[in-house]
């Protein structure tokens, strides 16, 4: 069934006649060989209202039109893009940000600090942003202060998904109307469920881009998505099965684009009851499970980082893993070892009993990635071996979500919180105070350190607070982590100028620098 067509229309163009709004007949001419870019996408876009999120967080198309104030650079350095400077002169209560000038909207609105007050105001009337924010203000029209609550230390990284856009995009009523940013494209046409369709901005600030048309096509089952890239039907893909990847990557007509990413995908126990309240038994669990052989053999090495290294083993995440912190192995034996000690013994049928109760369990899995089920799966044959039998459910993410809201879980597949390569948000998501819904382990020490994480400002103090509370978790043992799952990008061999950056905004960053050459 076809998707119903949208258009946003800015009303000067309506009132001069330039765009009539279902006119079919209308004729463009045709686009040159190299002006269009064609990308294959999982799943289409939730909104163009900045305020809106996404499954899983603000669809990354978004950040083409709108730019945020900082981004992530290739290596996950910092960098300001509608930023200037930013600074902090008491601990990161309040934070000066210095804007960049000669900058302006798509319809030529001015670029300035009411345009960015009135983005962020709106981003938190809307739930987008989550900061203890008390006020903004601007001292003049290329400067915002943001005074806060309480000292917040990871303004800077939070700022990299914080999307500016100009007030015009809304109407009298508040209503948000047409997207109008400051990116290097403009909105031109969305087919819900088909095709969204993007425009190089011809007044971009910056260096223009030197595609004229994107057209991101929804092709939602991942082998219709490698057909259509290998039958030339698009020029690029994202998320492909590692299958397809190694099967192109051998044509040697396809280049293979790699960037690391801090999303952690793990499985949580469920701390609050037995069995898994018993820190014995969540330490065996975590001695059972054969993480490096079931990445390999069911995610792929191509597409993954085996947790190996803890919760921090993503290379995106390296200047603050604790470097000498030998994380849990495979060891069977140990297990059994822990769950002896824990009262679990061995019963007729293999399966572990203590008093009189049979260890049996469910393990939730996602359906958030393709290889959701069967992981779970391969951690239920690693848990058999050791006497523990396993059930698995799989659970739509809402359906997940009120099953970990609730605590009505034994163990359950669990992404990661990972906008940018600061895990202080993913660290308070799952173990501090901030979201006590989702929270999976109540540890004095350890919230207390992600509160201090949220407070301290020095790179250097809070390098130490990460490596403390990578040995407190460690200690505790949690959850299994499993991979930090990278993103991986697959494009005609004849794309040039390909660049990646850093964090979720930067997923299709390679727009702003690509061309199709001979």
């Amino acid at each position: 069934m076809a998707g119903k067509k949208v258009h946003w229309i800015l009303p000067v163009l309506l009132a001069i006649g330039l765009f009539l709004s279902g006119c079919g007949a209308r004729q463009e001419p045709p686009k040159a060989a190299g002006e269009v870019i064609k990308v294959g996408i999982r799943k289409d876009i939730a909104s163009l209202d900045p305020g809106v999120f996404g499954k899983g967080g603000p669809d990354s198309q978004r950040y083409l039109i709108y730019e945020p104030l900082l981004y992530l650079d290739q290596d996950f350095n910092l960098k300001g893009r509608l930023a200037e400077s930013w600074s902090s002169d008491d601990q990161g209560k309040t934070w000066t940000v210095k804007l960049k000038k000669g900058v302006q909207f798509s319809d030529g609105t001015p670029f300035n600090a009411a345009a960015v007050k009135f983005s962020l105001e709106y981003l938190a009337k809307s739930k987008r942003i989550f900061w203890p924010l008390e006020r903004i203000e601007t001292p003049d029209d290329y400067t915002v202060k943001l005074v806060f609550k309480r000292p917040y230390a990871i303004l800077p990284y939070d700022l990299t998904t914080a999307e500016i856009f100009s007030p015009t995009s809304f109407d009298a009523e508040g209503k948000f109307k047409a997207p109008i940013g400051t990116g290097p494209f403009v909105f031109k046409e969305w087919q819900k469920e088909q095709e969204l369709i993007f425009e190089s901005n011809e007044n971009y600030w910056e260096t223009k881009p030197k595609i004229k048309t994107v057209v991101f096509k929804v092709i939602p089952d991942h082998q219709t998505r490698a057909m259509a890239l290998q039958s030339g039907e698009i020029d690029v893909a994202d998320y492909l099965l590692v299958n397809a990847i190694r099967e192109m990557e051998k044509t040697g007509k396809f280049s293979i684009y790699r960037k690391a990413s801090p999303c952690m995908n793990w499985i949580a126990f469920n701390t609050y009851r037995e069995p898994f309240s018993d820190l014995r038994v969540r330490q065996a669990v975590c001695y059972a499970v054969d993480v490096k052989r079931i990445i390999e053999s069911v995610v792929g090495r191509e597409i993954a980082t085996s947790a190996l290294k803890g919760p921090l083993s993503s290379p995106a995440h390296e200047y603050i893993r604790k470097p000498d912190l030998e994380w849990y192995t495979y060891n069977p034996d140990k297990a059994r070892e822990l769950l002896s000690q824990a009262g679990w013994k061995p019963g007729g049928d293999g399966v572990l009993e203590k008093n009189g109760k049979k260890f049996r369990v469910t393990l939730i899995a996602s359906t958030l990635y393709e290889e959701g089920k069967a992981i779970a799966e391969a951690v239920q044959a690693d848990l058999k071996k050791v006497g523990i039998d396993v059930e698995v459910r799989v659970l739509e993410s809402a359906a997940r979500f009120d099953a970990l809201k609730q605590r009505n879980y034994d163990l359950i597949e669990l992404g990661g919180i990972c906008p940018h390569n600061d895990p202080t948000p993913w660290f308070g998501y799952y173990f501090g105070t901030q979201r006590p819904e989702y929270c999976v382990l109540e540890n004095r020490q350890i919230q207390e350190l992600v509160n201090k994480l949220y407070s301290t400002v020095e790179p250097e103090a809070r390098r130490q607070l990460f490596y403390r509370l990578q040995e407190l978790l460690k200690e505790q043992a949690p959850g299994i982590f499993l991979y930090n799952q990278e993103a991986v990008t697959v494009a005609r061999k004849d794309l040039r100028g390909f660049v990646l950056e850093g964090g979720m905004p930067g997923t299709y960053s390679y727009l702003r620098t690509i061309s199709l050459g001979s």
